[in-house]
């Protein structure tokens, strides 16, 4: 993680708390200075603007997540404990997130959506050559596309959106997970 002066680590931490709560619209820069005990002068030094901390702090959070991916996956453990860590490490990152800050990063901002699509497509990526990896040192059936992996995964990310799923998983990392045990495990029993 990158290394900040204390006073604008204060203010990412402290924003980043709000905006997994209570989503990133209604949070407003006066009341990040108000709960990170800074003045607006000490927030505008750092940022000239909250979507511009919403930036820094969103790709921190994913750099962060990546570092950790990376050290998983270059380690020696087994496949199968490797995909249990990232099972781990998503359910971590979902339940840290309020239905307001899912409603607005699966809206419609434009500025949300570009930032949000940078971070997938970079993930898309990193999931594709994991996989093929995966496949060549036969953790992972040779079988079946990568590319195809990620259009089902499009796919289910897209069922938040559908009508009655929000009763059905009203905690969205539940949501997150099923999805993500569906597709590394299918319906069968596990051990």
């Amino acid at each position: 993680m990158t290394k900040h002066p204390k006073k604008k680590e204060q203010i990412l931490q402290t924003a980043g708390r709000l905006f997994m709560r209570f989503g990133f619209k209604r949070i407003s820069v006066e009341e990040i200075c108000a709960k990170a005990s800074v003045s607006k002068m000490t927030f505008y030094k750092y940022f000239p603007n909250k979507s511009e901390l919403i930036k820094v702090w969103w790709n921190e959070i994913i750099d962060e997540a990546f570092d950790r991916f990376n050290e998983v996956d270059s380690s020696d453990i087994p496949f199968s404990e490797k995909i249990k860590f990232f099972l781990k490490l998503k359910k971590e990152y979902a339940e840290k997130l309020s239905g307001e800050f899912i409603n607005e990063y699966m809206g419609v901002d434009p500025e949300m959506k570009s930032l949000f699509n940078s971070v997938y497509e970079r993930s898309a990526q990193w999931f594709l050559e994991f996989i093929a990896d995966a496949q060549e040192r036969g953790n992972v059936r040779r079988d079946m596309r990568p590319e195809f992996m990620m259009i089902v995964i499009n796919k289910l990310l897209e069922l938040p959106n559908e009508p009655g799923i929000k009763n059905l998983y009203p905690i969205y990392s539940d949501l997150v997970m099923e999805i993500n045990n569906f597709l590394f495990y299918g319906i069968l029993e596990r051990e």
